[in-house]
């Protein structure tokens, strides 16, 4: 952890500061945590009531237990990003969760980069679990992410055993297919991720299991995260559109983005 980072741990209701994790915590020894990644903009976290909701149904329905959740204090000028974990304690693998433990991370905005970023689909199908939740068990997208760039690319997308596209490997991706905005259906185990839903708030979307083989018929393609809000990618031939650019200008505009 940098010098600019900042880590607390849920206390009786009280987030008070820390170093670490327990080294008998499952999150660590087995990857049993869920989490969530807030954008933080001048000290306010974005869209935190959405997030803090997601983390609650996450914890309620993989560890069985009711949490109370509130955001951590943030210098009024901080930017970047939040991560709050929920984990699944001490214990060995089956045990019941009994006493998860809530954990913060604040990291610093990284350098900005381009602003049309590119991707291609990895090579190795995926086997989405936790029922798209989100899960500290985070190898298999950061092994991709690795490829890509090793590759020259900024991203990867990610497809099932099906062939069905899922994903980026570090964010929802959505395509205008036939002149229509799609996004993969959460019937997939898609994450529903936060700035997905901001994008199906402002813009018709058509939920749907698309095929992998489409990302060539596309007119445009882009991501979203909490950490980019909406990138354009460039896949192949395909460059950035006017769908893409007009809601990465919304994201400004609502100061989502820096």
């Amino acid at each position: 952890m940098n010098a600019a980072s900042h880590a607390w741990i849920l206390n009786g209701g009280v987030w008070k500061a820390a170093q670490g994790l327990p080294l008998g915590d499952r999150a660590l020894r087995y990857g049993m945590a869920v989490f969530e990644t807030v954008g933080v903009r001048e000290g306010r976290p974005i869209f935190w009531d959405e997030h803090r909701a997601a983390l609650v149904a996450a914890t309620k329905e993989l560890f069985g237990q009711s949490i109370e959740l509130t955001a951590p204090d943030l210098h009024r000028e901080a930017g970047g990003v939040l991560r709050v974990y929920v984990t699944a304690g001490d214990g060995a693998p089956a045990d019941p969760v009994r006493q998860p433990r809530i954990f913060a991370l604040f990291e610093p905005m990284p350098p900005a980069r381009e602003e049309k970023q590119t991707a291609y689909l990895h090579p190795e199908p995926v086997a989405p679990f936790a029922r798209g939740r989100k899960t500290a068990n985070y190898w298999m997208q950061c092994a991709a992410q690795a490829a890509a760039q090793t590759a020259g690319f900024d991203h990867a997308l990610l497809a099932d055993h099906g062939g069905k596209l899922l994903s980026g490997a570090m964010g929802n991706i959505f395509l205008v297919l036939d002149d229509e905005l799609c996004t993969p259906a959460l019937s997939l185990a898609v994450r529903a991720g936060v700035m997905r839903s901001w994008v199906m708030r402002q813009h018709a979307v058509k939920e749907d299991e698309i095929a992998a083989t489409r990302l060539g018929e596309a007119k445009e393609v882009f991501l979203t995260n909490s950490r980019l809000g909406v990138m354009p990618l460039r896949y192949g031939t395909i460059g950035a559109g006017p769908v893409g650019a007009a809601l990465r200008d919304a994201c400004r505009r609502e100061k989502i983005l820096p």
